[in-house]
C-alpha cells in the first residue's frame, strides 16, 4: 500500500529507506514538466485559517508545524476526475517516485534532516540573504531560511500539486507575514533557469538520485548561484538500485573545473550520508 510517511523526530520509529524498493521508474518516455511560477493566492490562507480553526491534523518535525499528509493524501485520493493526476499515478504505482510524472515530494527525506541540523548546529547565516530551496518538497529548509532571516526563499519542486497541497501551507502555517517574501515554481530543472533569480545560498536534499538530471541540477547552479555563494546538496552516497550516488556527482563539478567542493558533515548510520558544499572556484567567480 502506497503511504505518504513524514518522518518523526524518533527516527526508530519511522521509515527512513530510501532503496530501490522505494524509488521505482516509469518506462513510459514522458516529456519535461516546463517551468512555471505557482501564484501563492487568498485560498492557500484561507485553507490555512482553517487549518487552526478546526485544528485540523498537523505534523510537528524539528518544531516546524506542517501540513499531516494522510490529510493530503485524502484530498487527493476525493478529488474529481483529472485532479491531482500525477500524484494519483504514483499512488496506482505504489512508488515514492515516478520518472517524469511525480518526484517524491510528498515525503521528508532522511538527508532534509540531516541538512536543518547541520544549518543550526554550524550557525548558518540567512539574515538578509536571497535562498532557493531546491526540489523542496515540504519546504523545511526554505522554512527554516525565513526563520533565520532570510530576505527572498524561493521554493521548487518538480510538482505543482505538491506546492499547492503541501509546501505553501507549511510556508503559511509556520510564516504567517511572508507573502512578499517567496515565490514558488514547479517544473523540471532544465526549464527553469531562465525564471529563477540569483541566490546566496541554493539547499537542496535527496536530489541526486537520479544521473540523468545531474547536468540539469548542475545547470541551474551555474546559472543561479551568486559568485560568492554556496550551495550545501544533503544526500546518500549511494542510491541502490538507480544509479544515483555522490562521488559521480562530485566527480562531474569537478572535471569542469567550475567548482571548489567538500565534504561537511557525514553520517554512517545505516546508509551512508553526506553534506556536500559546493562554492565557486575562483577562477570563475567574474
Amino acid at each position: 500500500m502506497f503511504k505518504f510517511n513524514f518522518l518523526a523526530e524518533n527516527r526508530e520509529e519511522t521509515d527512513l529507506s530510501m532503496t530501490v524498493n522505494t524509488i521505482k521508474k516509469s518506462e513510459t518516455s514522458i516529456p519535461e514538466a516546463d517551468g512555471q511560477e505557482v501564484e501563492m493566492s487568498d485560498d492557500h490562507f484561507e485553507n490555512a485559517k482553517q487549518y487552526r480553526e478546526n485544528r485540523s491534523p498537523t505534523s510537528i518535525i524539528r518544531g516546524f508545524e506542517l501540513v499531516d499528509l494522510k490529510h493530503v493524501e485524502q484530498l487527493i485520493t476525493s478529488g474529481k476526475a483529472g485532479e491531482f493526476e500525477s500524484i494519483n499515478t504514483a499512488i496506482q504505482m505504489n512508488s515514492d517516485v515516478v520518472k517524469g510524472v511525480y518526484e517524491g515530494g510528498l515525503k521528508v527525506w532522511e538527508c532534509t534532516l540531516d541538512l536543518l541540523d547541520y544549518l543550526d548546529k554550524e550557525h548558518v547565516q540567512f539574515d538578509t540573504l536571497t535562498v532557493l530551496d531546491l526540489g523542496c518538497g515540504a519546504g523545511l529548509l526554505g522554512i527554516h531560511a525565513l526563520r533565520k532571516g532570510a530576505l527572498a526563499v524561493d521554493f521548487q519542486d518538480y510538482n505543482d500539486e505538491v506546492l499547492s497541497l503541501c509546501t505553501i501551507p507549511n510556508v503559511i502555517l509556520n510564516n504567517e507575514d511572508v507573502k512578499d517574501k517567496v515565490k514558488f515554481f514547479a517544473g523540471d530543472w532544465g526549464s527553469l533557469n531562465c525564471k529563477l533569480q540569483s541566490y546566496d545560498i541554493i539547499l537542496t536534499a535527496e536530489t541526486i538520485y537520479n544521473p540523468e538530471n545531474y547536468r540539469k541540477l548542475i545547470g541551474i547552479f551555474e546559472g543561479t548561484i551568486k559568485k560568492n555563494g554556496v550551495i550545501y546538496v544533503a544526500t546518500k552516497h549511494v542510491y541502490f538500485g538507480v544509479g544515483g550516488n555522490l562521488y559521480e556527482f562530485e566527480k562531474l563539478l569537478q572535471q569542469s573545473g567550475r567548482w571548489n567542493t567538500s565534504i561537511c558533515f557525514c553520517s554512517n548510520e545505516g546508509v551512508k550520508r553526506e553534506i556536500l558544499k559546493i562554492t565557486r572556484s575562483a577562477d570563475h567567480t567574474n
